[in-house]
């Protein structure tokens, strides 16, 4: 599920030209349509209010082109999905901010609960690591702070308690300042606040380092749901307006399941290379089923590929129904190429292991299991096999229990391993624009075999053109 906008090209009437210069940048714009209505006292043609108008488009306009008589721009989501955030760098003055080598790179960002992460070593010397460029999670244990930051090496966790044991090291408590503190042998020691999250060890390991930790937003927020985390890393992150966010922002599968599911999650950038607002929903986002989709009024919204479209009671004359005397034209697409033949069987992963460890990096005392591979899996049967095996990809998910993880694989299975899920382009007419929005379900009638009757879809799609006014296609999965 991909949005894309296109271009729109206007008339060169008076005044058009420069308020559509845009050349270099990207510039804000909001489409609106609405009916004319017939003055006869004055005998013209009068434009609606603008209260008047339906939205079709708000986001991001640029590269203005003119010709004789037209212009063109292309259109394009938020701006601010797509720019380069202003991330963290390192200013390789020595301490915190790490050495030379370190200089302009960007900090680790760490939001939720994710393990296996190689923190960046800032200062080689005195052993000193940072984790994330915001807080981690604290919690008072019989009265005692302590972070949710757990020291391994070469795959083997530190321990909380207790003697250290080799290749582990034994938590040593909380510091104000990570570089004037001086942690025992074995013993590691951490500190976290505004300016990130960092731990000090009292040795030099023999192994790869690797961390799991549970990590805030910069203002301290902690959320672990992941519907939560994409909101917070929109605002705080990617620097969204909260306006800009729909106000019934929720899970979709919340609302499909009737209750809360599980959806914990959490992901970790280590900083090797800049991304955008974009790259960072994708990493959370992506295999869960769910996506990010802007309304045709600029907000934001999470929308999900439920089943619950496929349990709709066909009803002829339903708010959801598009009869058959409404669908201008209709004709089927392509479903894309990994789905053309059913799934054997629903998966999901969960669990991501960002540092896969072999070799001279593991310590004897590891259990390799956990560390060797990038994710786990939860598989789903299916009742109806095919005569090819077609096992789903292997997305690795920002989900951290298999329980949430399972809420997807069920959901796979259901859609997926159908012999006969279709996908259709249907025209209809754009004064039912109102009805149907990306993540809708239709109830769609219309002269086709198996939709005469009726059948219940998901609206997974829009276009509509200024050359067809009166029309608008949604594409819709049954």
């Amino acid at each position: 599920l991909t949005q894309t906008f296109g271009q729109m090209t206007v008339n060169l009437e008076p005044d058009v030209a420069t308020s559509c210069d845009v050349k270099n940048y990207t510039a804000d714009i909001a489409l609106h349509t609405g009916l004319r209505t017939y003055d006869p006292a004055r005998g013209w043609w009068q434009d609606p209010a603008l209260s008047d108008c339906v939205p079709l488009f708000a986001g991001g306009a640029s590269a203005w082109r003119t010709g004789d008589t037209q212009g063109t721009l292309t259109l394009s989501g938020p701006a601010a999905l797509s720019r380069s955030l202003p991330l963290k760098t390192y200013a390789g003055t020595g301490g915190v901010e790490g050495g030379t080598t370190l200089t302009g790179r960007v900090k680790p960002k760490l939001r939720g609960f994710a393990t296996g992460m190689t923190p960046v070593c800032v200062d080689s010397v005195n052993q000193i690591y940072q984790v994330s460029d915001a807080p981690v999670l604290v919690a008072s244990v019989s009265g005692t702070p302590m972070p949710n930051l757990t020291v391994f090496e070469g795959g083997v966790p530190g321990a909380w308690s207790g003697s250290s044991t080799a290749g582990s090291w034994l938590y040593g408590g909380m510091v104000s300042d990570i570089t004037t503190a001086d942690p025992a042998a074995g013993h590691y020691v951490v500190e976290t606040g505004l300016r990130g999250t960092f731990f000090r060890l009292g040795g030099t390991p023999v192994y790869t380092i690797t961390a799991s930790a549970t990590g805030l937003f910069p203002d301290g927020t902690h959320v672990s749901r992941l519907h939560d985390l994409v909101h917070q890393a929109l605002v705080q992150d990617i620097g969204i307006p909260a306006a800009s966010i729909a106000s019934d922002w929720a899970d979709p599968f919340d609302a499909a399941a009737g209750k809360a599911v599980a959806s914990d999650a959490g992901a970790y950038w280590d900083g090797s290379s800049s991304y955008t607002g974009a790259d960072m929903v994708t990493t959370l986002l992506q295999g869960t089923l769910r996506k990010l989709t802007y309304d045709r009024d600029g907000t934001l919204r999470l929308i999900g590929i439920t089943p619950t479209f496929l349990t709709l009671v066909p009803n002829l004359w339903g708010k959801l129904a598009v009869r058959p005397e409404e669908v201008i034209e209709i004709r089927q697409t392509d479903l894309p190429s990994e789905l053309v033949l059913p799934l054997t069987c629903g998966r999901c992963t969960y669990a991501r292991n960002y540092t896969v460890l072999t070799g001279s990096n593991v310590s004897p005392s590891a259990i390799s299991a956990t560390i060797s591979t990038e994710r786990s899996a939860v598989t789903v049967g299916t009742d109806a096999p095919t005569l090819e095996v077609v096992s789903p990809p292997d997305v690795l998910t920002a989900f951290q229990t298999a329980a949430a993880a399972q809420v997807v694989a069920d959901v796979i299975n259901r859609l997926w391993t159908y012999p006969d899920r279709r996908l259709f382009y249907v025209t209809v007419p754009f004064a039912r624009i109102s009805d149907y929005r990306i993540g809708s379900e239709m109830m769609l009638f219309a002269n086709v075999d198996g939709l005469r009757d009726g059948v219940g879809g998901l609206v997974v799609g829009e276009s509509y053109r200024g050359s067809s006014p009166d029309e608008i296609t949604f594409t819709v999965l049954v």
